[in-house]
């Protein structure tokens, strides 16, 4: 690894078992995308392009894990072992979170600044997979939010919406979707 290719100062971050965020120090990092051509339009809270991140070998830097750096958010991916035991250089691959700012409010809890994906008119399915209904759909980030829960708000762009309930078989750990109603 070249001396001064390491730029940026990004925080660790994980979640304990209770959705706690808990702070790894940080690490310098260096940031490339991966996308080799166009990237295709963004349609989640996940950009469409891979984010290759390179950093020195240390036991913080595991797959799971999110780096902070400035208003960028990333998901680590992939954090391969060390296969040749040098404990030198890690290339990681991220899914770089983004979205539009938006306010989280917990019933009773204190305003979480997040970023969300809105999207407007999103086919709402039955148990049996047929489309009922349009609805609007949010996907949040867990390590920003948690879990919200219906009754919950979140302010998208100055609208005031309520939870009204999950998109189930959204949430895969790292992003939830959630049906929401202007308030």
């Amino acid at each position: 690894m070249r001396a001064g290719t390491l730029r940026n100062r990004a925080q660790v971050l994980s979640l304990s078992a209770d959705l706690c965020t808990i702070d790894h120090g940080t690490r310098w990092v260096s940031f490339r995308s991966k996308a080799a051509g166009d990237a295709p339009q963004v349609s989640g809270l996940r950009a469409s392009a891979m984010v290759e991140v390179r950093a020195r070998f240390s036991d913080e830097l595991q797959q799971g894990r999110y780096l902070r750096h400035g208003t960028r958010l990333l998901y680590i991916a992939s954090a391969p072992r060390d296969p040749m035991g040098t404990r030198t250089e890690l290339v990681l691959s991220c899914d770089e979170l983004v979205g539009q700012p938006a306010e989280y409010r917990p019933q009773g809890g204190v305003p979480v600044c997040c970023r969300v994906h809105l999207s407007h008119q999103a086919p709402f399915l039955d148990e049996l997979g047929q489309v009922t209904d349009y609805k609007t759909r949010v996907e949040v980030a867990v390590i920003e939010v948690g879990r919200p829960e219906e009754g919950d708000q979140l302010l998208i762009a100055g609208t005031l919406y309520n939870v009204i309930g999950y998109a189930r078989d959204s949430d895969d750990g790292v992003v939830r979707g959630l049906w929401l109603e202007a308030f």
